[in-house]
This record gives structure tokens, C-alpha cells and sequence, in this order.
């Protein structure tokens, strides 16, 4: 793949595999070439085009707007050089545009001249933070990637088996459904962000894909990437609150995780507490619901259906109430309960302890849960 449209840090052994066919360098190199000149566009639906921009927009130095539909593409590019215009996910609200440098995006990535750069199944939408970050990830390592952009996450967990994946990056979510479906792909390194991660998940993995090397990943959109846990547990340790693992430090202001890069303190937005010598994030300050003038963070009650023996994936979200304004409502799935009348009183027995506010009124089993392009769970609001 080394032409004059290839990046040096791109490894000439790089496959992309979608849509039943094979894509090599000299493929992409060509459809970059292609492409317009000026500032260029592309959407994850079709991820050989969005290759090709990514070579184009390296070796032109022109800004390049990576749309996951939430936003219209920019009419006017202000920014100049090689800058990546990446969107948020909106998971909560409206998403917004953040203009990245090429070369921050490519920090911490490292690629390989030679060797095996594994096969990768890609479960992020490749225009996201996340998804960008395995595409350049498997571009620089001379991997395979796998991908089909149109899929929903069983349909993904199934191609994980057929294709052979090696490597998975993907939310708790993902993994759930990879979990439930019994898929075993012959995984060499397992790979959780995008949501907070819990124990039981992590130690279902572990029993899944003994010996298998976990990460979970923290990193957003404005920020990059901020650290990495590697160690099994959830959330991170307490001492890194005074001894950062890296050049980032952390701190905790009213329940919420502040993170200082380049000397400048940043709130996060994700909802923390310490449990003895751990920090465990409670998910994020924007899915706080009011109900009847109580904020209500739903991951509370979330985490306790969770945690109940035959649930396989909950979610509790806020759905509006003509009395209180909204109510909490929660989406269970848990196969074994589907013939056990009693399902209901476990649920609401597992988070009676908790303020009323915080319980859900309504509870409903279900076979799966909707899931966002950035493969997280959709806090669906509907009518109560």
C-alpha cells in the first residue's frame, strides 16, 4: 500500500473486509486519489470511501468531516490542515462538532512494518471516536478488519465466528448481546468503552475467555484518550486520583470526574463514587431524570436488576407522567424469567432500598435492547 497516497504510518499489509468483498491498498490508494480536491466529507455507511478521505485528507492537508447523521454536513469549513471534524455521539442530546488534529487522533496509536496485525471486527460506528480509533488502530497495525456498517449487534457477534476475530473493541452492550447469543470467536484480546463497565459483565467475559487479556478503555470525543484499566476490575484505582498513571490527572467535584489535560481542568460529564479503593463510574450527568422534582440518576437502579441472577441486559430510562413529570421505566432482558411469574417481585425487590424516585414504576421484559450507531443503549422516552 506504499504509493504516493498512502500515509507512512499505514502498514501495507491492511485488508478491509465488507459488503462480500476484499479491499487492499492499491484499491484504496486509487479511490483516494479520486476523490475532489478541497475539504472532504464521509460517512461510516461506506467505509471504503471513508478510508480513501482519511488517505486523501492526510496527503492534501485539508480538513476532513466525519457526519454520523446527528449533524449536516458543514457548508463552510473554517478549519484548515489535516483536521478531523468529528460529531458526538448525542446519546443523551443534541451532538456537536469538535475539530481534532490529525496527528492528536493518531497519538498513542502505534503501527507495525511486519507481522500479524490480527483480525478485527469492527462494532463502533467508524466515523465515531471510538470507531476512527480502531480504524487507524487496524490501518497501522497491518491487520483485517471486518466490517459490516448496516449490522445490528447479533448479526455482528455472528460475523465475529465466521470472520474469526481476534480482536473486539465494544461497548458492555455489545458484549451482553455477544454474550447471550453464546458466540466464542477466537479472541486473543478483549476491549470495553463507551459505557460504564460493571463487575459481573467483566467477570462474565473472564469465564467466557479464560485467559484472555481484558482492557477497558476510557476516552471521549473532546478529549481523547485518558487512561486504560487493565486489571479486571471496575472503574479505577483511588491512587490515581493522587498519582496519575500518565500526564493526565484526575480529580472528583461534586460527584463528577474532572480531568486535566494540557493544564486545563475538564468536566467530564460522567458520575463517580469511591468504594474503597476504587473509583466507580455512575453514569453520565446528562441521564439524571427529574421525577417530581427529584433528580434521579437511573444507572442506580440499573446496576441493581443487573446484578440479579438470569438477568442478561437492563435499562432504566425516564418516560414522561402527566402527575410527576417523568417516571423511571426499566427494559429487562432475562431469558429464564420469561416463565416465572414471580420476575416481577425480584426486580422490585432489588431496588426497594432505593429513594422512590429511583425505582422504576414500570417494568417489562424484553428479547433485546435497542442500541445506538455508537453501539450504547438508547434511553428511549416514550409515553407513560
Amino acid at each position: 500500500m506504499q504509493d504516493a497516497a498512502t500515509p507512512s504510518w499505514v502498514n501495507p499489509a491492511f485488508l478491509l473486509i465488507t459488503g462480500g468483498r476484499t479491499w487492499t491498498g492499491p484499491d484504496l490508494s486509487a479511490m483516494a486519489r479520486s476523490l475532489p480536491d478541497g475539504p472532504l466529507s464521509a460517512d461510516g455507511k461506506d467505509l471504503p470511501r471513508l478510508i480513501a478521505s482519511l488517505l486523501a485528507a492526510w496527503n492534501r492537508q485539508v480538513p476532513l468531516a466525519l457526519l454520523r447523521g446527528g449533524l449536516p454536513a458543514p457548508d463552510v469549513v473554517e478549519a484548515t490542515g489535516q483536521t478531523l471534524l468529528l460529531e458526538t455521539s448525542g446519546t443523551t442530546g443534541t451532538p456537536k462538532r469538535i475539530a481534532r488534529s490529525f496527528d492528536d487522533v493518531l497519538r498513542g496509536i502505534t503501527g507495525t512494518r511486519g507481522g500479524d496485525g490480527g483480525i478485527w471486527l469492527l462494532t463502533y460506528d467508524a466515523c465515531g471516536f471510538a470507531g476512527l480509533q480502531v480504524l487507524l488502530t487496524v490501518m497501522a497495525g497491518g491487520g483485517r478488519l471486518l466490517a459490516d456498517p448496516m449490522a445490528d449487534a447479533a448479526s455482528l457477534a455472528r460475523l465475529a465466528v465466521t470472520g474469526g476475530a481476534s480482536h473486539i473493541s465494544a461497548t458492555p452492550s455489545f458484549w451482553r448481546v455477544l454474550l447471550l447469543s453464546g458466540a466464542a470467536p477466537p479472541l486473543a484480546r478483549i476491549t470495553l468503552g463507551g459505557e460504564a463497565v460493571d463487575q459481573p459483565l467483566l467477570d462474565a467475559l473472564t469465564r467466557r475467555f479464560p485467559g484472555v487479556p481484558i482492557r477497558c478503555i476510557y476516552a471521549s470525543t473532546e478529549l481523547g484518550r485518558l487512561f486504560t484499566v487493565a486489571d479486571g476490575r471496575e472503574g479505577f484505582p483511588v491512587a490515581w486520583l493522587s498519582q496519575p498513571p500518565d500526564k493526565i490527572s484526575f480529580r472528583i467535584q461534586n460527584d463528577l470526574l474532572e480531568a486535566r489535560v494540557d493544564s486545563v481542568w475538564h468536566d467530564t460529564g460522567d458520575l463517580v463514587e469511591i468504594d474503597r479503593d476504587r473509583v466507580l463510574f455512575r453514569g453520565r450527568n446528562d441521564l439524571v431524570v427529574n421525577v417530581g422534582g427529584a433528580k434521579v440518576n437511573p444507572v442506580l437502579a440499573e446496576r441493581r436488576l443487573l446484578a440479579l441472577p438470569g438477568v442478561t441486559d437492563a435499562v432504566v430510562y425516564g418516560v414522561p407522567n402527566p402527575i410527576t413529570g417523568a417516571i423511571l421505566a426499566a427494559d429487562i432482558i432475562a431469558p429464564d424469567w420469561q416463565m416465572d411469574e414471580g420476575w416481577r417481585m425480584l426486580a422490585t425487590q432489588a431496588v426497594a432500598d432505593l429513594p422512590p424516585p429511583a425505582r422504576p414504576r414500570r417494568l417489562r421484559l424484553v428479547e433485546a435492547l435497542p442500541l445506538s450507531a455508537a453501539g450504547k443503549k438508547r434511553r428511549i422516552a416514550e409515553e407513560a
